[in-house]
This record gives structure tokens, C-alpha cells and sequence, in this order.
């Protein structure tokens, strides 16, 4: 497609922006790490909603993430992105919590993560052409498919995931 190219800013391991990149760049050169966000969707059961990648993605297509998950566009923060993913990918406008950040370094991929949880039960309405599905899933039904490989979960995913439930555990009243 012709679209003009996304840019994200190209940052240090200590998240100082040192530049900017066209997104094919920082997918093609795994030394320009780069900024994104996961959001998790919390309904009153505590189950998080998990969408399904669309096949037509370029990474990780029909692989399983985060409720809404994205690349942080140069000229933004973290929070925009956030509220900006949460939007396009589900339709959902509600309060954000900032959970803190992750690094999640692959042989393909450096990013820097912002985390955040989002308390939400009212309706989605995803974008069947970014997401092929959506399900509310127990923490611990979402732990064991990481462990049995029952569901292909998307490398970022899987760090994000490992951090947020470190940072649930922490937060959750004793």
C-alpha cells in the first residue's frame, strides 16, 4: 500500500529517545529499538480479554495477544498510543492504569513496552481487520496455554504477560 510511513522514535536501552525510524526499518534492523504498548482489559471476573492477530498481519499473524497491543508513533507518548490502540482495536474508551515498562529484546525485534490495565465491562467491538477473534480468558488458563503451547502467543506477548502478572500480584490487596 502507498500509505506514507509510520516513524516511531528510535530510544536507548534506558528508553532516551536517540531518534527516529520508519517502521519497516525498525522491523528490518533489530539494533533500533523502539516504543510499544499492551493494554490489558480486565472485566469484573478479573479475566483478560485476548485477541487473536489477523492473518494479513506482517508480524505474528493469527497469533494470540494482548486485548490491545501497538507501536508508539513518533509524536506521541505512551499514554496517547495506549487510549489510541484501546480505541481502533476494540472500540473502547475507559481509564488506563500505567503498570510500568518491559523490555522484550528477540533476535527480530527490541522494544520497550509500557504495560497498562484497563478495568472495562461494557461491550467490544474489535476490528475484524486487525483482530479474527477476541475471548475472556482466566489468568491462569492464559499461564497454562503458555506453558502447553495450545495457543501460538506472540513473543512480546509472553514477556508482557510474565510482567503483568508480577505487577497484579503486587497490587492485589493481601
Amino acid at each position: 500500500s502507498q500509505t506514507l510511513s509510520e516513524y516511531f522514535y528510535v530510544v536507548d536501552e534506558d528508553d532516551n529517545v536517540i531518534g527516529k525510524a520508519t517502521r519497516e526499518e525498525c522491523h528490518s534492523n533489530p539494533r533500533l529499538i523502539h516504543r510499544s504498548v499492551y493494554v490489558f482489559l480486565a472485566n469484573r471476573k478479573g479475566e483478560i480479554f485476548i485477541q487473536r492477530r489477523s492473518l494479513k498481519k506482517d508480524l505474528y499473524p493469527g497469533f494470540y495477544t494482548a486485548s490491545a497491543t501497538g507501536h508508539v508513533d513518533y509524536g506521541e507518548d505512551y499514554d496517547e498510543a495506549a487510549r489510541r490502540e484501546l480505541r481502533e482495536e476494540l472500540g473502547v474508551d475507559a481509564p488506563l492504569y500505567k503498570l510500568g515498562k518491559v523490555k522484550s529484546f528477540s533476535e527480530t525485534e527490541r522494544e520497550i513496552s509500557m504495560l497498562y490495565i484497563c478495568r472495562y465491562d461494557g461491550p467490544i467491538k474489535f476490528d475484524r481487520k486487525e483482530i479474527t477473534e477476541g475471548l475472556f480468558m482466566k489468568m491462569e488458563d492464559i499461564k497454562r496455554s503458555l506453558r502447553t503451547g495450545e495457543k501460538k502467543f506472540a513473543y512480546g506477548f509472553k514477556v508482557a504477560f510474565k510482567e503483568f502478572s508480577k505487577k497484579i500480584k503486587d497490587e492485589a490487596p493481601q
